[in-house]
């Protein structure tokens, strides 16, 4: 019986960065100006800009398929040419003599 593996530590996950020496100095002062941590600013804007994102995601979302869905109209698959003069030879064979 396969055991399940709970995470002990908290449901958070870690996240890593890499900044520029202007960019981490430039985020340095905006976390001054607002008096905060840099996890605190960094959590504060990332919540801000995907509250902006969320209609887009929701629209998103809506679109995708699910896997189970019937596919009807498969547009990448190319339809086979037929030669309709040699399909219908035998009506012309009149026309031969």
């Amino acid at each position: 019986m396969a055991k399940a593996i709970h995470n002990t530590r908290g449901k958070f996950k870690t996240l890593s960065l890499k900044l520029s020496a202007k960019e981490y100095i430039f985020l340095q002062k905006c976390v001054l100006i607002e008096q905060s941590t840099i996890n605190k600013f960094i959590k504060k804007y990332l919540r801000e800009g995907m509250d902006e994102l969320k209609p887009r995601v929701k629209e998103w979302e809506d679109q995708v398929q699910p896997d189970n869905q019937l596919l009807l109209f498969d547009f990448d698959a190319k339809p086979e040419q037929k030669n309709m003069l040699e399909e219908y030879e035998e009506f012309y064979e009149l026309d031969k003599e």
